[in-house]
């Protein structure tokens, strides 16, 4: 079973490596947004089981997303992607509910040891 990502990051090229990075993997890719807003509409109408977010967006920070995003989608996995790279900021996400929090840039290898680690929880999770 395929899992369903959503990606939310604001720059058009940063997107595109991520797609580029997920496809022939496990998971399939059922959409993008761009900006905050975009992003909690798509997580309550979309339902991912995993968010590839961005903090630092328009419109609404990915923090605010996070924060409102557990409430529209309870089963939804974050993996947090920022340039923001202070521990305090780290613990927030991660209290917020982020399973990971990947600090730019990294590597593909990290992003998808992060990806591994949401689907062995999902496995769990299925089987009892």
């Amino acid at each position: 079973m395929k899992l369903k990502c959503l990606i939310v990051e604001d720059v058009t090229f940063i997107r595109e490596i991520y797609r580029y990075s997920l496809r022939n993997e496990n998971y399939e890719i059922i959409g993008e947004a761009a900006d905050g807003i975009d992003a909690l509409l798509k997580i309550k109408n979309l339902q991912p089981d995993i968010v590839i977010l961005d903090l630092i967006l328009p419109l609404k920070n990915g923090l605010d997303v996070l924060k409102e995003a557990h409430q529209l989608s309870p089963q939804s996995r974050f993996i947090v992607i920022s340039s923001i790279d202070d521990m305090a900021t780290i613990e927030f996400a991660k209290n917020l509910g982020a399973i990971d929090y990947l600090v730019k840039p990294f590597t593909k290898n990290q992003l998808l040891e992060s990806l591994f680690k949401i689907s062995q929880n999902y496995s769990e999770v299925q089987s009892g």
